[in-house]
C-alpha cells in the first residue's frame, strides 16, 4: 500500500491533519450515549464540542492567511499567529473539560489518556508551526 506524498514525513501543517483525527475522535465519544446520557449532555458534551469547533475553526482561519510581501505583511501576521495562539487556548480549555468528564466518571482512564494524547499532540504540531512561523516571518522584512 503506498503512502500519499503528504504523509510521508511530518510536514510543517500536519497539525490539520492531527486535528482533523482529534475531531472525529471527540465527535464519536460525544455522540455515543454510553458515555454521555442525554440528561448531562448540555453541561459536558455541548463545551467541549463547542472548544474542539473553535480551535479547528482557529487552525483553518491561520492557515487560511497567507503572509505576503506587501505593506499588509505585519498584519497578517499578527492575525495569524493570534488564530495560533487562540487554537491553542482552546486546546487547554479542552484538555480541563476532559479532566471534569473523567472525574464525573463519564470516561475511562484510558479514554481520558488517548484523548489527553491527542490533544498534546496536536499542541505540540500547532506550536511546531508557530515557532516556524515567527523565525520565517520576524527575520524579514
Amino acid at each position: 500500500m503506498s503512502v500519499r506524498v503528504g504523509d510521508r514525513k511530518d510536514g510543517k501543517l500536519q497539525v490539520l491533519n492531527k486535528a482533523r483525527i482529534l475531531k472525529r475522535y471527540t465527535l464519536a465519544l460525544l455522540k455515543n450515549d454510553k458515555y454521555f446520557p442525554k440528561s448531562v449532555r448540555w453541561m459536558y458534551a455541548q463545551p467541549i464540542h463547542q472548544e474542539m469547533r473553535a480551535a479547528c475553526l482557529c487552525i483553518r482561519r491561520a492557515n487560511a492567511v497567507r503572509v505576503s510581501d506587501t505593506v499588509n505583511r505585519e498584519n497578517e501576521f499578527k492575525y495569524r499567529r493570534m488564530q495560533q495562539v487562540e487554537a491553542y487556548a482552546h486546546f487547554e480549555a479542552l484538555l480541563d473539560l476532559i479532566d471534569d468528564v473523567y472525574l464525573a466518571r463519564y470516561i475511562s482512564g484510558r479514554q481520558a489518556e488517548h484523548w489527553t494524547k491527542l490533544i498534546v499532540e496536536t499542541e505540540e504540531l500547532l506550536k511546531a508551526w508557530s515557532k516556524s512561523d515567527l523565525e520565517r516571518y520576524s527575520n524579514k522584512g
